[in-house]
């Protein structure tokens, strides 16, 4: 159930990536040249991409990240699992006095166009509740749903 959660959390932001066509690696200089100069040190790096967009999952400092890139090589957008603890406090500060029943289950970072935004998968002995969270601690709730 855990990772069908989690998988739900990445299928409402990645929809377009399960179109993409995997490569291990991608032909546009461009793009490679920008990924290598951006993710110096990325590990296990997978490619997906269209005609015009590429995708790159990989491995950094431990971290699981995606990264969207256009076909001159500028990056559009990235997304990284990340820790309870590198929330910010006012995120953490709003989701203990709306969510005081629900633990953290997941928590998954997306940076584009220079915004950052959180979602947060919250799990209680009921239901889990994904949220969307802005670094300021405004939270939206995307979806509950019922554990079997």
């Amino acid at each position: 159930m855990k990772k069908i959660i989690a998988i739900l959390t990445l299928v409402a932001v990645f929809a377009s990536s399960a179109a993409f066509a995997r490569d291990k690696s991608v032909s546009n200089k461009k793009v490679m040249d920008a990924f290598n100069k951006e993710f110096a040190g990325a590990e296990d790096v997978s490619w997906y991409s269209t005609k015009d967009k590429y995708v790159a999952k990989f491995t950094i400092k431990a971290s699981k990240v995606t990264a969207h890139f256009d076909g001159e090589g500028n990056l559009l957008a990235t997304s990284r699992y990340i820790t309870d603890s590198e929330l910010p406090l006012s995120v953490i500060t709003k989701l203990m006095k709306k969510f005081p029943d629900q633990k953290i289950h997941n928590v998954v970072e997306y940076d584009a166009n220079d915004n950052t935004t959180y979602v947060i998968t919250l799990e209680s002995e009921t239901h889990w509740t994904v949220l969307k969270a802005q670094p300021s601690g405004y939270v939206t709730t995307l979806k509950k749903l019922q554990k079997a």
